[in-house]
Parts: structure tokens; sequence; C-alpha cells
């Protein structure tokens, strides 16, 4: 099923990865084959974990296929990966040089079962740690079945062209990158999460990763932070009475109507009068509340309970009077306690009485939606560089109060007096940053300043200039559009840096800075400040040759300007 078996040269069938400078080369026809023939093929791969040749098959539904190939290594032994890159699911092997077959070849496989009938991608890749590496090739082939078949030939495609990838991203075009932040999936073939985050209801994590289109994938993101929650399910008055506190009034165990129940009895002071219970919520959301209620017709300022978090009403005012009555109220969180507020008139402040109650069982609170917060944003680049932060007041939102941050349609990162870390070393004296950002006025995108030490930088916008050497700020701060989704570039060396925006050069300046005192990089969401991220790339090296090339990859993916 997939054709030019044995010509790995032939790009109609067999197309290359990344499109740049960084793909691999085959040299067909000259490494002896498993026949004792001499029409096996070297794939030289670049030091690109990327690096693959791949080919497009059409297959039919829940069926298993086994996707084969002989190979050998050039000299001891190598690893490469027999991908799927639709089902996002690989194997490595390692070929040797003393493989059973003629010549030193060894038959590997790999099988698979398919979901949906359509088009799969299957790619004999680079194995992992950006290592170049060489595998001489020969015979590929895809059967129906639990196990290779025997070999057959197919030839290659007499005409037209190799299918385009459904996706591909800014590693299949660029290689070299330090550090890859983003929301969009790094590679076509690539299997990382793009961030991990954790649920503010109930403070739970899990990794996000892509959708097919190789966006965030916000359909699960959102499942997650939105799962309903049940912050509290009272079964008993007794753990009602010994989890709540009062205000103006006081608690007992007491039963009415037959059932017994949490008894809230009001005294004879001004104010408010209400049991509560802090810290139920967490973050911002929806929640939703069920609970029995009884409110005796013999009292004479009590007429009525309402539920609050403080902040916030949570449904309507409840005055069924003389029966137990099950109700379910929902709202909007501006808090995070539960509050029982007695009612008069309408209202929740008066004076008491002395002797009205309320009876309130059976308590259930379920947070329905809530924010979901990045813990870590992973470094797709492989190189490790993944930005971390373990406490929760700072990390940054990707979904807030259920729905998920936006930029122009696309998921993006928010904060204020938030940051994400990274290891230090991570930025060197000469290096380029591409971030896609919406700042505030005072916003840092990169910052190597973590323990604010002289002689080293900050990247992003201040109103008195947009970098820091050290000592001073330098650069126009007006020269960054602030409230606007931008396509920002900064080109550091040891004597100058520029900066463009949107593809237009803006500013460049003499300086000098100190990288190698950094205490490491964050992206710094500065105090009381907004910034507003979705990409943010770095490379430890000049890529003023490769700008334009990077910027319409960026630009092509999130549709900033024309």
């Amino acid at each position: 099923m997939l054709k030019a078996s044995e010509e790995f040269q032939q790009t109609r069938d067999w197309v290359r990865y990344p499109t740049n400078s960084e793909t691999p080369t085959v040299n067909d026809d000259s490494r002896p084959d498993p026949n004792g023939g001499t029409t096996a093929d070297q794939v030289d791969y670049t030091a690109n974990n990327s690096a693959r040749l791949q080919q497009t098959v059409t297959l039919s539904a829940s069926t298993e296929y086994t996707f084969s190939v002989h190979a050998r290594a050039v000299s001891g032994s190598v690893d490469f990966k027999m991908r799927n890159i639709t089902l996002k699911a690989a194997v490595q092997k390692t070929a040797t040089t003393t493989g059973p077959l003629t010549n030193g070849f060894t038959r590997f496989t790999y099988t698979f079962t398919t979901g949906a009938a359509g088009s799969y991608e299957l790619a004999l890749q680079n194995a992992s740690g950006n290592t170049a590496r060489s595998v001489i090739f020969w015979g590929a082939m895809l059967n129906q079945g639990g196990t290779a078949a025997e070999y057959e030939y197919a030839a290659p495609t007499t005409g037209g062209s190799a299918p385009a990838p459904a996706y591909a991203g800014f590693g299949d075009a660029f290689g070299g990158v330090t550090a890859y932040y983003s929301l969009r999936q790094f590679t076509e073939a690539e299997t990382l999460n793009a961030i991990r985050v954790r649920r503010s209801s109930d403070d739970t994590e899990q990794d996000i990763g892509f959708d097919s289109n190789g966006d965030l994938d916000s359909t699960a993101l959102l499942a997650f932070v939105n799962e309903d929650i049940t912050q509290y399910n009272y079964s008993t008055a007794t753990q009602m009475v010994a989890d709540f506190a009062s205000v103006g009034g006081a608690e007992s165990v007491d039963s009415v109507g037959g059932e017994e129940a949490l008894k809230f009895t009001i005294n004879a002071s001004s104010g408010t009068h209400f049991p509560y219970r802090f810290n139920v919520f967490g973050g911002s959301g929806e929640c939703s509340i069920s609970f029995d209620y009884y409110l005796p017709s013999t009292n004479t300022d009590i007429d009525g309970i309402q539920m609050s978090d403080a902040s916030n009403d949570i449904g309507a005012t409840q005055t069924t009077q003389d029966a137990w009555t099950s109700v379910t109220v929902s709202g909007t969180l501006g808090g995070t306690a539960i509050y029982i507020f007695s009612k008069k008139g309408g209202t929740k402040s008066f004076t008491g009485n002395g002797t009205d109650v309320f009876y309130i069982k059976n308590l259930v609170v379920t947070q329905t939606t809530a924010d979901g917060a990045v813990t870590t944003w992973y470094d797709q680049s492989g190189n490790g560089n993944d930005a971390t932060n373990a406490t929760e007041s700072e990390q940054p939102l990707v979904v807030s109060g259920g729905t998920l941050v936006e930029e122009n349609s696309k998921a993006a990162i928010l904060g204020a007096s938030k940051k994400l870390n990274v290891a230090a070393a991570a930025i060197q004296d000469t290096f380029d940053i591409f971030a896609i950002c919406n700042i505030d006025d005072e916003c840092y995108i990169a910052d190597m300043r973590q323990g604010d030490v002289d002689g080293t930088m900050i990247l992003g916008r201040r109103t008195t200039g947009w970098l820091y050497n050290g000592s001073t700020f330098l650069g126009s701060a007006s020269s960054v559009s602030t409230a606007t989704q931008i396509l920002a570039n900064f080109e550091i060396s040891t004597t100058s840096a520029t900066y463009h925006e949107n593809g237009l050069s803006v500013e460049t300046i003499s300086h000098s800075v100190n990288t190698s005192a950094n205490e490491g990089f964050r992206i710094n969401f500065l105090s009381g400040n907004t910034l507003q991220i979705q990409e943010l790339i770095v490379f430890n090296s000049d890529q003023s040759t490769n700008r334009t090339g990077i910027e319409s990859n960026i630009n092509d993916h999130f549709d900033i300007y024309t």
C-alpha cells in the first residue's frame, strides 16, 4: 500500500521534513540491499528530532495494518522511529550492521489499528536527541493485518505531486530552536503537549495537547476545567453544624417536620444574620447549589433566605413556608465562600428579634465552571526548557471563569502579577525572540532578572523603554504597540538590539548587556498590568536572515497583519 518501496528519493511519494536546511538527504541506490544488489538508499537525518520521510495513504476504519521496512546502520547501531503521524504514535527501532538478513539488514515492523477511515501519514523519522543520524533503508511496505506480509515491491507514482500534510508547524519549516512555547503544535509529527493546566475548583492538573488543526485542544481543555466538581455534600446536620460558622445568630442540630437539620436562630443585633463556610469554591466560574429548607410561618422577622458567595447572590430568595422544600439555585461566582442569608422584607441587613429560625438539610455544593491556570508551558523543541511555576497565585490563566482566553479567535495565556520560570542559561548573549502577544502599558515579554540582578535584560515594554541593559531602559517605549495583538521580534547581539513589529523594522539601538549574570529566563506578567501571549520562540543564534520567513510562518497561522 506504500508507493516507491525502494525509491526514498521520490518526493512525489516520500515527502521530506523539515522543508528547509534541516531536511534529510537521500542518497539513492548507494548501498547494498538485502537481495545482494545495490538498490538500498542511505538517509542522512539532520540534527533535528522531527527530520523524516513521510508518505500519505488512504486506510479503512477500525482496521489493523502493519508498516514494515528493511534497515541497517552505516556502522555500529543507530536509532530511528516508525511513526503514524495521524494517530500520534510511534515505535523506536535500533538498526545495526549485523542484522539477520543479507548485508546486515533487519526487517522492522510497526502494527497499528486505525480510527476513522481516511488519510493517514506514515513516517520514517529521526530518533530523539536532536542528533544527526544515518540509516540505510530498503523495501518499505504497508499491508493489512497484524503481521508483515511477504515483501512486495510497489513502484513510485508516475505523475502529480505528493499530498500536502494535514498540518505543518513551525518546526517543520525551521530548525535550531532553543525553546518553543506555543498554543500551536511545533511540528506535524509532534506528540508533546502544549501546557499543563490546574483546575481551580479542585486543583487537579492535566496536560493539554493539540487538535487536528495544530491548535490547542480547547475542547479537551474546557471539558477538563469545567467538569462539575462537588465541593461539599452534607448528608447530616451534625456535619453541617461542625463545618459552618455563624454571624448574627447561632447554629444547632434540631428537627422540624420529622426531619433533622441545621437550625439557625438569629440574634437581636442589627446587621446581617447567616451561617457561612469559607473556601468552598476555587477561583471564578459558575456554581450550582441544591438543598432542602424549612421556613416557619411563626417567624415575625425572617420571611426568606438566600444563598450568596458574599460578592454575588446565587439564585432567588426562597420564601416557601411550613413545608420542607427542595430547591436548586445557580449563579456566577464572585467569591470563594458560601453564605446563607436571613432576609426580612427583601433585605439582608436588619435588627433581629433573637427568636426567628430557619432550617437547612441535604446541602450539595457543586462548582460547574472554573479557572484553568497554567502550571507548565512546555518547550516543544525537545530541549527541556519548560516554563513552570508551582505557586498558585503566580500562575497565568488559559481559562477564566469557565471561558477560554482568546486573542483573534485562538487560545491565549493571560496574566497580571504572574510569571513562568525557565532554568538559567536558556538565553545567551546573542539571541532572537519572536512573540505573539497583546501587552498593556508596562509588561515584560522576556525577563532575565528572576532575582532582580543587575547585568541582565528585560524585553517588552516599559514607559521608559523596551530593553534594560542592567542599569538603564533603552529604546523608545512608544515603539512597542499596546492593547493590540502584535508579532514582536527582538534581535539581540553583544553590541546592538533591533526591534521589529508585524514584519517591519522599528528601532535599532546600541547597547552593552551581560546575560551571563542572569539567574534564569522568565515570561513575566508584570504586577498590575496585563500580558496576553500565544507564542514565544527563542533562538540562541542570529536569525536575521530567516526573519522574514519566520514571521510569515507565524503570521500565516495567527493572522495578525496583512
